[in-house]
């Protein structure tokens, strides 16, 4: 899909299908979701230069993701995608800047972009550039991503109040709430982890873009990407603190849950000795001996029914002074 918005009497005009190339290239903002073979053949025609492909827009060494060339600057990040699905994802986005032009070419389609396509038609957002497209763009992704962060710690929230409660007997962990409590600490981590792995592409993005000669000339997105620098330093450091804390109640929970097991096995450990005197008096006096003078008494089998009461009784009360119980 290509959709390409320009500015015509101070509005935003959007153009898509098989728009003229000249048409093209007085566009602030073209916007490629997976393009077509013929789509990305007129964009690279139109401008004169080679999109990356899939594969090349994977790559994770920085000359590959950041990058200049005749026809413009190549700026590829990593976006956090389908953050409110039960797996997180994340997806790579190519930047191009030529000219006065801003290229995006992409394979999903996250909340940010989906976002900035509506206020662009119809809450009236100015794109008097690219340049000024892509900060825009940048604002609304790492705002995203601050929401995702902010609804992930009010998640490990919960889960902390659950570890706390621990000392009311009305609030003991079932099976099903265990299970349900790793499952929000693990889908927290993935989150945080994929957030901060967005950041930090995002980031190295950001000083680029700042180096600019078109950037370093204008006073006001220079302040912007300096605030925009600051802002995602700030993010990286509350998924660091959010990491920390993931891993903190992830052990609290696996301690309580060795704490219920090992109370388990104490009740089947103190049943096991407190059955085992009566089970050998009773072995005793089963055994088949023929001289055996406690068989003729009148009271050796209440004898033997009281023994094996004392034997299992004896060793419950010494456990339970010692605090064993």
């Amino acid at each position: 899909m290509l959709r390409a918005y320009r500015m015509v009497e101070g509005q935003n005009e959007r153009l898509e299908g098989a728009v003229a190339a000249d048409a093209l290239m007085s566009a602030a903002w073209i916007d490629l979701f997976s393009p077509t073979p013929q789509e990305l053949a007129q964009v690279q025609d139109a401008f004169g230069l080679e999109l990356p492909t899939r594969e090349e827009m994977r790559a994770i060494e920085l000359s590959s993701r950041v990058y200049r060339e005749a026809g413009g600057v190549f700026l590829t990040a990593t976006v956090l995608c389908r953050a409110d699905a039960p797996v997180p994802e994340t997806m790579d986005v190519t930047f191009v800047l030529t000219g006065r032009t801003l290229i995006t070419l992409r394979f999903d389609d996250p909340k940010p972009f989906y976002g900035f396509h509506n206020q662009v038609q119809k809450q009236g957002i100015r794109l008097e550039s690219g340049l000024v497209a892509f900060v825009q763009l940048l604002e609304a992704i790492l705002d995203r991503i601050a929401d995702v962060l902010e609804g992930t710690a009010r998640d490990l929230n919960t889960v902390a109040q659950h570890l706390l409660l621990q000392g009311d007997e009305r609030a003991r962990l079932s099976s099903e709430l265990q299970a349900d409590l790793l499952r929000r600490i693990a889908r927290g981590h993935d989150v945080t982890a994929k957030a901060r792995e967005s950041l930090v592409t995002l980031a190295r993005v950001l000083a680029f873009v700042a180096a600019l000669k078109e950037v370093v000339s204008d006073k006001g997105l220079r302040g912007r990407l300096k605030t925009m620098l600051q802002d995602s330093q700030s993010l990286s450091d509350y998924t660091a603190f959010l990491s920390s804390n993931i891993s903190f109640q992830l052990d609290a929970l696996l301690g309580l849950v060795g704490i219920e097991q090992n109370n388990i096995v104490k009740i089947f450990s103190v049943a096991a000795v407190v059955f085992l005197p009566p089970t050998l008096v009773a072995s005793i006096y089963g055994m088949n001996f023929h001289h055996m003078p406690e068989l003729d008494w009148t009271f050796g089998y209440p004898l033997a029914l009281v023994l094996m009461v004392l034997s299992a009784v004896v060793p419950y009360l010494w456990f339970k002074r010692r605090g064993w119980l």
